[in-house]
């Protein structure tokens, strides 16, 4: 028994240990970023968030003053949470566009199956220093180890240990990520994006599968999580634009062959919201033309053309419907 205790003992000091020098040591090279985005969002007119299909909507296309704020792999209960962060701000932006990928409504980056846990601690460790300190979607797990213990919420120690040999000038600062927002540049040539429209559709589809066997209720609480992030906006007096930014040809036919009762529900969930105020821009279910994979960078990312072109039928859309949204004079 006195073993038993001892071994907790130093497991507990062990634990503390990691625990203050990866505070000391921490890795900022995505959370100092990060805030720099979130400080860029406040007097602005319009803001993009979401994930990183967001590079599909250019501000400039639209004639509006905006604030990128969209992240790599962000799911949308991260987007609901990053919502409320930017709203508790001093003069949040009015008109917001929700750039959503139809894949991410699948995930919740909380559960193991889906790989992206790191993204999820990550998310709540820049929440936290925020002074937003909710769980997201009811997830205990990875806010419990990121609260409690944020050494074994790091999903790479290497980079601590680098950040002791700097502080003692052992070797030079590493080299910042660069931006963290995905504005693309490169071309989809038609021979690439057929093995990669197969390769990336039926890696998705498999994740989609490991995350619905371990929790089948995602899509549900994903639809939920919309029509929340709706409601708080209106609640602001703010307006929310749901953009569904097209794919190319390949990668969305692909898609569809494999989920199409679930895309189904997910046109009638934006339906639904629309009818709470929401605006729906669907460049899956409603394309203002083709956009061939040229306009494209890899399968699901369009590049500056494409982008340029998608945000100009974006404007037309907008001002065909009348909305008091921003967009350029016709």
């Amino acid at each position: 028994m006195r073993r038993l205790i001892l071994f907790v003992a130093l497991a507990a000091l062990l634990l503390a240990g990691l625990n203050l020098a990866s505070r000391q040591f921490e890795d900022r090279r995505y959370l100092d970023p990060m805030n720099d985005l979130l400080a860029a969002t406040s007097g602005r007119d319009a803001i993009i968030v979401g994930s990183s299909v967001g590079g599909a909507i250019r501000f400039d296309a639209l004639c509006t003053d905006g604030a990128d704020f969209f992240f790599v792999l962000q799911d949308l209960f991260e987007t609901r949470a990053m919502v409320d962060l930017v709203l508790d701000r001093p003069d949040p932006p009015r008109h917001w566009f929700l750039a959503l990928s139809p894949g991410a409504v699948f995930y919740d980056n909380s559960i193991s199956a889906s790989g992206r846990t790191h993204n999820r601690r990550l998310t709540y460790r820049f929440l936290f220093e925020n002074g937003q300190n909710d769980m997201i979607g009811g997830d205990w797990r990875q806010y419990a180890v990121t609260r409690i213990s944020p050494a074994l919420g790091y999903d790479d120690w290497r980079r601590r240990f680098q950040n002791v040999l700097v502080r003692v000038g052992l070797r030079p600062e590493a080299k910042p990520v660069g931006s963290l927002i995905w504005r693309l540049d490169g071309t989809l040539g038609a021979d690439d994006e057929l093995a990669l429209a197969d390769r990336e559709a039926a890696a998705r589809l498999e994740d989609i599968r490991s995350i619905r066997f371990y929790d089948p209720s995602v899509p549900e609480r994903a639809g939920r999580a919309i029509a929340d992030i709706n409601a708080r906006i209106r609640a602001s007096g703010g307006q929310l634009y749901i953009v569904v930014p097209p794919a190319s040809p390949e990668f969305q036919r692909r898609t569809r062959e494999g989920l199409a009762e679930e895309l189904d529900g997910l046109w009638r969930s934006l339906d639904e919201v629309e009818d709470q105020g929401a605006v729906v821009v669907n460049a899956w279910r409603d394309p203002a033309r083709v956009y061939p994979s040229r306009l494209f960078v890899d399968p699901n990312h369009m590049n500056p053309e494409g982008a340029r072109i998608f945000s100009a039928d974006l404007a037309a859309v907008l001002r065909a419907r009348g909305d008091d949204a921003p967009g350029c004079p016709a």
